[in-house]
């Protein structure tokens, strides 16, 4: 029994050192940054399982976790070239498929932050006026109620309640309209950034024409010789 229990626990630890020896080569980083670009994960974080369905194959089988780990690793690592880059002047680097992919990719990131951060803010504003709402109405409720021996206090407790109505009214059609404006400026955005993603493809499709047509040259010219 003890010898199995063994064999158990070294199959075990084989197992966790043959999952963390997975490596993703340039093209499974490739394949996995379309994904994310194309499924946007930051939106629905159940799409990181669907991501690594599709990105796992073979003797390559990744989870939802994994994925998500390695994009994180590689928006990271891209930031920090960035910010490096930004310190050395007259740096040119290459702009290939990958970095074009990563910018699209931290761009939607920080986009759906800022909505997600955008809706927080919202909520908490919203719920903190119907909390003041709710107290001004239990303050005038309390007052009528040591106020209501005569008539004209009783009116005075049904003009109160007609105004909070109202003005309850009011803020929910603000809250709407303000819905609706932000609605349209992230409409706005997203054509944003799809409009540069698409100018980001056609520059990467300039530069390998040209580098084609550079190698065609050479090659006539070495031919030459």
């Amino acid at each position: 029994m003890l010898c199995l229990c063994f064999h158990f626990f070294f199959l075990q630890l084989n197992m966790s050192e043959h999952k963390k020896q997975i490596r993703f080569s340039e093209n499974d980083d490739l394949s996995l940054l379309k994904e994310v670009l194309a499924k946007n994960p930051f939106k629905d974080r159940t799409k990181w399982s669907e991501i690594s369905d599709t990105v796992s194959r073979g003797s390559f089988v990744v989870d939802g976790r994994r994925v998500r780990e390695r994009t994180n690793l590689m928006l990271d690592h891209h930031k920090k070239s960035n910010a490096e880059s930004k310190k050395k002047s007259g740096v040119v680097e290459e702009y290939d498929e990958k970095t074009a992919l990563l910018d699209d990719i931290l761009e939607l990131k920080e986009e759906e932050e800022k909505v997600k951060e955008t809706e927080k803010e919202k909520k908490s504003a919203d719920d903190q006026k119907g909390k003041d709402v709710r107290k001004r109405a239990l303050e005038n409720l309390s007052k009528d109620e040591e106020e209501n021996q005569t008539p004209k206090k009783r009116t005075s407790s049904t003009n109160v309640m007609e105004y909070l109505q109202t003005k309850v009214n009011i803020e929910n059609e603000n809250k709407r309209e303000e819905l609706k404006l932000r609605s349209e400026e992230l409409r706005l955005e997203r054509e944003r950034f799809e409009l540069e993603r698409e100018e980001r493809r056609e520059r990467i499709e300039t530069e390998k024409k040209e580098k084609a047509f550079m190698l065609q040259l050479l090659e006539k010219v070495l031919n030459q010789k």
